[in-house]
């Protein structure tokens, strides 16, 4: 059984470690908290004499049409999604134009959709489409004798749609791109791996300055028990790493440390985190006002059909140290802010990490961006407007009546000066990233609560 490592409500029960893969009804799938199936529910490891069994997964198996099981619906079709860039002319699949990415992130675009054919009126034939000019044209040079190069018919430079007939009984080669997808329990496993929860105590599993298990002349046994005092204090830092043990969970192979030596893929080849990903609308999965450090993330609340609302907590240690994108990545440059009035994002950061950049990496690099003090000459090059809503944000930022919780613990400035975050005005809710449509960097989407 999962236990939850952070105040709060408790989060929806989850299957004992070692059960089959889960596939309950649509009530019950629809009352467990979505979030549990990447994030936030960890299981602890107390004693090494048990092996390590990964977590069920959680598969929907509700019909294509949403209601009858038994109902039979028409065959149905998968549209394979490309784009082009017409300035370069290079296709850019949604699934990712390079063998390490695999797909495409941030914006909630499938990259299979299922169209379900119509049925036709006494099993008659679908009527058979006309087709375009250009294709008839060149079918009539074909018959001539004469070549044309598949170049220079010129293609629809935004969509191409290619329809791929699914087979019902075998569909394996039809989806195979798509089962290179990261799924939400695999972004879990590497939380697993990274910051598991041993005795109790979230270890730092992949942290270079901790000494070597093969240097410590210690067993897996003594370890364990090394990491809480007899009074009780935990001592994270007695880990070691390079611990192999059938206890422990093994680190993921999909993700491969960074190479400095190969470029980096383009933001609209990688796949997002979860918690991370810009959602068009409804709630973001990261509940995470950009004013708060990181203490303050959750995982959000999402209203269900039956009017239940999933539970939260705040995010654990695992989910911090999970990767923010599918490869890895060194570098992400956030050079633009949604929904913004100004021409050019002011203040565009980096975020950074030589080892892989990891979700607390994103959200500090967000926090301590916007916590940078306003300089006065960028406060007089905004708008009228703006500047009486970031003076009025400031105002209420330090005022200790509006934060009387904060004002008591002293965290309260009443003499602080204008920051970044006061431009924001009351848009600071946390609502994903996203590639850059002008192919530069990525785009920073922020919401009012």
């Amino acid at each position: 059984m999962e236990a939850s490592s952070s105040p709060g409500p408790h989060p929806p029960a989850v299957p004992a470690a070692g059960s089959p893969t889960i596939d309950d009804g649509p009530q019950q799938r629809q009352r467990r908290a979505t979030w549990t199936q990447h994030s936030g529910v960890y299981r602890s490891i107390d004693d090494p004499s048990k092996a390590w069994v990964p977590s069920p997964q959680v598969h929907p198996s509700s019909p294509p049409t949403g209601g009858n099981p038994q109902q039979k619906v028409s065959p149905d079709f998968l549209l394979d999604l490309k784009f082009r860039r017409p300035s370069l002319g290079v296709e850019v699949q949604s699934l990712g134009s390079s063998e390490e990415s695999s797909l495409s992130s941030g914006r909630e675009l499938p990259q299979l959709l299922s169209v379900v054919s119509p049925p036709h009126p006494h099993g008659s034939e679908p009527p058979r489409k006309r087709k375009s000019t250009v294709r008839r044209l060149a079918g009539k040079i074909r018959s001539l004798g004469l070549s044309v190069r598949k170049d220079s018919v010129p293609a629809n430079p935004i969509l191409e749609q290619h329809a791929i007939p699914r087979v019902a009984s075998n569909t394996s080669s039809v989806v195979r791109k798509s089962s290179t997808k990261v799924q939400p329990h695999e972004w879990k496993e590497w939380g697993y791996y990274a910051r598991p929860l041993v005795n109790g105590v979230y270890v730092h599993n992949s942290h270079y300055q901790l000494q070597h298990m093969q240097d410590s002349g210690m067993t897996v046994e003594e370890v364990f028990r090394s990491l809480t005092s007899p009074t009780g204090v935990p001592h994270p830092e007695r880990w070691k790493l390079g611990i192999t043990h059938p206890s422990l969970p093994p680190r993921p192979t999909r993700w491969s440390p960074p190479d400095p030596t190969k470029p980096l893929p383009f933001p609209w080849e990688v796949q997002l985190n979860p918690l991370l990903e810009h959602i068009l609308f409804g709630v973001p999965r990261l509940n995470w006002d950009i004013k708060e450090d990181i203490s303050a993330a959750q995982l959000a609340l999402t209203p269900l059909e039956d009017g239940i609302r999933e539970s939260t907590c705040l995010l654990s240690e695992p989910d911090f140290a999970q990767p923010a994108t599918y490869p890895f990545l060194t570098h992400m440059y956030v050079n633009a802010l949604a929904d913004d009035i100004l021409p050019k994002f002011a203040w565009p950061f980096m975020v950074l990490n030589p080892h892989g950049i990891k979700i607390r990496d994103v959200i500090n690099s967000i926090y301590f961006n916007f916590q940078e003090y306003v300089r006065e000459r960028e406060f007089y090059g905004w708008t009228v407007a703006r500047r009486r809503e970031a003076a009025r944000t400031h105002r209420k930022r330090c005022d200790p009546q509006e934060h009387p919780f904060k004002a008591m613990a002293g965290e309260v400035d009443v003499d602080d000066n204008m920051r970044r975050i006061d431009y924001l005005g009351d848009r600071t809710l946390f609502r994903g990233l996203a590639p850059n449509p002008d192919m530069t960097g990525w785009v920073l989407y922020l919401g009012q609560d």
